[in-house]
């Protein structure tokens, strides 16, 4: 009797904190982009997914999975080349 109520109410919150995440990244990302999330043009879907399992705090094992091999190859890449132009400056 309790059990279909109470399985309702964990979904309900799950949703909740699930929505909280992600207002939470939208905003982080419109702060670090300097503007609104529908005024960015120049968005790499990878970098994109790759910075939510960050957020969400994915482990690296379980980012690289949601990535595909090819994409967490693209970000490797791209951290590495961001890492070493602000060693060079």
């Amino acid at each position: 009797m309790f059990a279909p109520q109470l399985g309702r109410y964990i979904k309900g919150a799950e949703y909740a904190s699930m929505t909280s995440l992600l207002q939470d990244f939208r905003r982080q990302l419109e702060h670090e982009h300097g503007g609104p999330i529908h005024e960015m043009s120049e968005v790499n879907a990878a970098e994109l997914l790759s910075d939510l399992c960050v957020f969400l705090g994915l482990s690296d094992h379980n980012r690289r999975k949601v990535l595909g091999a090819r994409a967490a190859t693209h970000i490797d890449r791209a951290l590495t080349a961001r890492a070493r132009a602000m060693l060079k400056h």
